[in-house]
């Protein structure tokens, strides 16, 4: 199991319940991540939208 992340539904099926709830927890805290990390990526995404739409409108406005 790498992480937790890589289990079957049969595995799943036959662990105990301490061992699915360790499973679910570890997939939480994983998706947390990278849901942080996405929205992160939003951030620099709509910066970077902002900043080329400003420059690419400034340079139609000045006819360059």
């Amino acid at each position: 199991m790498e992480e937790g992340l890589n289990v079957g539904i049969d595995q799943f099926k036959k662990m105990s319940s301490k061992d699915r709830d360790a499973v679910m927890f570890t997939n939480m805290v994983h998706l947390r991540g990278k849901i942080k990390n996405d929205q992160l990526n939003k951030k620099i995404q709509y910066i970077w939208l902002f900043i080329l739409t400003g420059v690419l409108g400034l340079k139609n406005m000045l006819g360059i």
